[in-house]
């Protein structure tokens, strides 16, 4: 039934609720392999830049990174493999949509708001239906071509069936509409869904009609009928990640990782001391096992240091600072010599020369190193540099050492 009148208001509570209109499932497993291939390559160039191993491994910089880039492909890969839902998933939804969706309009917006109207409030009408769709209008972004007809469907309750697919349009060869389709029982064979046309006809959109004519073939056209306005789909995806410049979209997603990175301009130390820091904690209450006995009784004092032995030797220190960066060279020439772990930390680099001094410093230490991220910080009192942080006798030792002599 139409509900026009609360329409705005219906819209936004079917578009929150989850209104599915995407790409149909159908498409996305019966892609042809060359097809598949461009989405699969678009996917693929997306994570080229692995940004978490480049610096430090650091989950956050990753994701963001990661982020950053896929936004590149303007939503195509995103919309093309199904939302981001695995292959298996989708492969499955349209087997069962293969087997169970017959009947079919195919429809265009060339046929105009009034005339889309009455197909919606039919398919509404008839949940079997589902009107299908070749693309959307040439020059408009996807997420505005779908809320387009969605807030046009949305109108309706029930929400009607509607789809993208471009594939159904070409293997049936349907150039214009409306057309009306009653297909068989799908058979899901080598990634394709197989169905015979039982009826079809043009320039009708009532499912009377069709059910009145099944198993008769090829009507042709019995009402009046126009060209197809929205370009094949598969070709507006192609077309927009071929003409996306993966390099620059790279560089930037490089360069702009650093302005998310924290920075700690820590004051240099002015003398040498040891802070001691005793990582000891205590048990609030019972430690239970998963059988309900007692680990840890509460109260009890436990040193991590006692359980898991810290071998490595933490160096944080200030490359802007030449001393700091001189000293840092040699201590970890040094422990390296001596086969200890060595983990440089980096308290903050120049924004602006971002990844060539990251790798500048690299280099001249001849090691992988770290930038301090809050919790490095937090856990081990660095309030100054050069801090050297190791495990002894129980406790942890962060010696700061005066570098400017």
């Amino acid at each position: 039934m139409n509900k026009s009148r609360r329409g705005l208001i219906h819209s936004f509570k079917v578009i929150a609720g989850g209104l599915v209109f995407l790409l149909s499932p159908l498409l996305l497993a019966e892609l042809p392999p060359e097809q598949q291939g461009i989405f699969e390559a678009a996917k693929k160039r997306s994570q080229t830049v692995d940004l978490g191993d480049l610096i430090n491994n650091i989950d956050r910089q990753q994701s963001r990174g990661q982020a950053l880039i896929d936004s590149t492909v303007n939503k195509s890969a995103e919309i093309a493999m199904s939302q981001g839902k695995g292959k298996e998933e989708a492969e499955q939804r349209a087997k069962a949509l293969c087997k169970a969706r017959t009947r079919y309009i195919f429809a265009s917006r060339s046929l105009g708001k009034q005339a889309l109207s009455e197909i919606f409030a039919e398919a509404s009408a008839n949940p079997e239906l589902t009107v299908v769709f070749q693309g959307i209008p040439k020059g408009t972004k996807m997420p505005k071509g779908f809320l387009d007809l969605q807030q046009l469907a949305s109108q309706y309750d029930p929400t009607p069936s509607i789809a993208l697919n471009p594939l159904m349009f070409q293997r049936h060869d349907v150039t214009a509409v409306p057309e009306m389709m009653a297909l068989t029982e799908g058979e899901w064979v080598n990634r394709e869904c197989r169905q015979d046309i039982r009826t079809r006809v043009a320039g009708i959109t009532s499912m009377r009609y069709l059910e009145s004519h099944l198993d008769e073939g090829d009507l042709g056209q019995r009402g009046p009928v126009q060209d197809v306005s929205e370009p094949n789909l598969m070709d507006t995806i192609a077309q927009r990640i071929s003409e996306v410049d993966w390099d620059e979209k790279k560089k930037k997603a490089i360069e702009n990782v650093w302005n998310n990175v924290p920075m700690y301009p820590l004051p240099p130390a002015t003398e040498n001391r040891i802070i001691r820091i005793d990582p000891t904690v205590q048990a609030q209450r019972d430690i239970l096992d998963a059988q309900g006995k007692v680990l840890v009784t509460a109260g009890t004092r436990i040193n991590p240091l006692d359980i898991h032995s810290f071998n490595s030797i933490v160096i944080v220190f200030n490359p802007l600072r030449e001393s700091e960066l001189e000293v840092a060279k040699k201590m970890v020439k040094n422990y390296v010599a001596q086969g200890q772990k060595v983990i440089p930390v980096l308290s903050e680099i120049d924004k602006t020369e971002g990844w060539a001094m990251y790798n500048s410093v690299a280099r001249s230490l001849d090691h992988r190193v770290y930038m301090l991220s809050p919790d490095l910080k937090q856990r081990f009192h660095i309030m100054r540099t050069l801090s050297v942080v190791r495990a002894s006798d129980g406790f942890f030792e962060v010696r700061e050492i005066k570098t400017d002599m």
